[in-house]
């Protein structure tokens, strides 16, 4: 049986092909989903707060958070979203390629909800998302 798809996730990426690799692999599995895509840590948070531009955006039911987007990272993108209160149960899915050993305790402990490693492999990386996000 399948996960009920999430109507409105944030994915918080700024590189071209991993953001190419994640919406392919949510399509696949939750093509109702909508995908928000933003690409630095400032416009995640001004997402997240309803900031403009983003102020009639709706709060997502799940965000995947790349570690290396700039300013600020993905770690302090994390510490900060646990802090606001409509996000403080929201389940966040670390995408990174940093080493899963060291960082997924690092973001547990930060309020991840899990952890996947980016891949150069196409089928590996697109798998190791649906196990996650649509098993």
């Amino acid at each position: 049986m399948r996960k009920p798809c999430l109507p409105d996730i944030l994915l918080v990426e700024d590189e071209p092909a991993d953001i190419y690799v994640i919406q392919r692999a949510l399509a696949d599995c939750c093509p109702q989903s909508r995908v928000w895509v933003v690409s630095s840590g400032s416009a995640a948070l001004a997402f997240l707060r309803h900031e403009p531009p983003f102020v009639n955006v709706p709060t997502p039911a799940l965000i995947l958070l790349d570690l290396n987007v700039p300013r600020p990272d993905g770690h302090a993108i994390l510490r900060e979203l646990r802090r606001l209160a409509a996000y403080q149960t929201t389940p966040v899915v670390i995408v990174s390629v940093n080493e899963r050993a060291v960082e997924e305790p690092r973001c547990r402990q930060l309020g991840a909800n899990a952890y996947v490693q980016k891949s150069r492999d196409y089928a590996t990386y697109v798998s190791g998302i649906q196990s996650i996000l649509c098993a």
